[in-house]
């Protein structure tokens, strides 16, 4: 790379090495970039964490970074030029050309583990899993030697249904590394897909030490997944538990905090739970965010929070963002706004409401097309139960009986599953 300054490569390891690992050493790019101002990388990483805020001076700063970096690259590499040409569409909302261009850098610099990095989490955000794979694919062989390219490879592969070999690659980087959590994280997906409670429970409290230090997503991110195998067996108090101790609470003003949050206390809802006043600290910090209108995913999770608080003017506000996303995103996530995103979280608004029959007209359409609005299987099932609870309270039980028959098929010792399964024979 472009620099000579053992502080600027100082700096841009910790960069990285807190990016692939959910680390927090992330601030010192910023100096580094002022002070080597010719370095194209150290500039193109500020730039890049730059919009990774949730501030208003956001865009300000990518931008100030990004036109450093790009005033200095005719000295760059090609790894560098490219990269940097890839924050440029970012920060221009040119989505298509961003991830040709992560496409491009995976396959002409597979030793770059944080492009790749960069390029998975791209891709997760638009559904598109079996990329994601083909990312993992392209540099494992050489990274053969670091745990985290098998947490990567391992997630890739558990949201392509491949869970044995995900199970074998998260197990494989958390040998080598203890401190690995999405490794860890994407084992526990595989228990938790194939219904190994007990087991999948034991797998994260006797890692969960190794998230103390991580950042707050990823630390309240694998205590969610901790409290998915309670829920799913009925045991809510433990839930609650570690919801107020483990994911509410360490950075209210995050983004991916307040969409752990606001899933977890909706999952409870759904299956009957009194989750107290909980839902009116969580939607006050919602309705405080400056940055909405970012991803589809996102805005889903804030509009029910949103309605649940009853924060009108910030759940107007959101609506019209979305509304306008519907027609004005860039290609690549344009109808996932407007077909997919829109409909889904007017009906979260009418189960908010309790008017569950208008719910399931929205959810109708939406519900098939879930996949493109980006996070995981497991996350996007807070969906597909908003979407069965819905149907049961509208009392439709002719639609949602065979849904649920489906579901115990699938997973026959979920005790959440075969309870809403006994609703709908009971009822139909």
């Amino acid at each position: 790379m472009s620099t000579r300054s053992d502080q600027t490569l100082d700096a841009i390891n910790r960069f990285m090495d807190s990016y692939i690992g959910f680390g927090t050493d992330f601030a010192p790019i910023f100096e580094a970039a002022d002070n080597d101002p010719e370095c194209i990388l150290a500039g193109g990483y500020a730039s890049l964490l730059g919009l990774m805020l949730e501030t208003p001076d956001r865009l300000e700063i990518a931008g100030k970074y990004y036109g450093q970096a790009k005033a200095a690259l005719d000295k760059g590499t090609e790894r560098e030029r490219l990269f940097v040409a890839s924050v440029g569409d970012l920060l221009n909302n040119r989505i298509g050309d961003q991830l040709v261009k992560l496409r491009q850098l995976v396959i002409d610099f597979p030793g770059d583990l944080f492009a790749a990095k960069l390029a998975q989490n791209s891709y997760f955000n638009i559904g598109d899993d079996q990329t994601m794979l083909w990312i993992a694919d392209q540099v494992i062989g050489r990274h053969r030697d670091c745990a985290y390219a098998y947490g990567m490879r391992a997630f890739g592969r558990e949201q392509t249904s491949q869970l044995n070999l995900a199970e074998e690659d998260g197990r494989r980087a958390t040998e080598m590394q203890r401190k690995e959590p999405w490794a860890h994280h994407a084992v526990a997906h595989v228990m938790l897909t194939q219904g190994r409670h007990e087991e999948g429970i034991k797998w994260m409290q006797n890692l969960s030490d190794e998230w103390e230090d991580r950042n707050s997503f990823m630390f309240t991110h694998n205590w969610w997944h901790q409290s998915l195998f309670f829920l799913e067996q009925e045991d809510f108090a433990t839930p609650l538990e570690i919801y107020d101790e483990r994911v509410w609470g360490v950075d209210k003003t995050y983004s991916l905090d307040q969409v752990n949050a606001v899933s977890l206390l909706w999952r409870l809802e759904q299956l009957g739970v009194d989750v107290g006043d909980r839902w009116a600290d969580v939607s006050e910090y919602v309705s405080d965010r400056y940055l909405i209108n970012d991803q589809p995913f996102f805005d889903m999770h804030y509009g029910y929070a949103l309605a649940r608080g009853q924060h009108q003017g910030a759940l107007e506000k959101l609506m019209s963002g979305m509304e306008k996303m519907a027609t004005d995103a860039p290609d690549v996530t344009r109808k996932a706004w407007a077909e997919v995103a829109l409909p889904a979280t007017r009906g979260f608004i009418a189960i908010a409401d309790e008017n569950h029959k208008e719910a399931v007209k929205w959810l109708s359409a939406a519900r098939p097309r879930f996949q493109e609005i980006g996070g995981s299987h497991a996350q996007r099932d807070l969906f597909e139960l908003a979407w069965l609870t819905s149907l049961l309270n509208a009392g439709d039980y002719g639609t949602a009986l065979p849904l649920l028959e489906a579901r115990v098929a699938f997973r026959d010792n979920v005790a959440m599953d075969a309870r809403l399964l006994a609703r709908a024979r009971e009822r139909n």
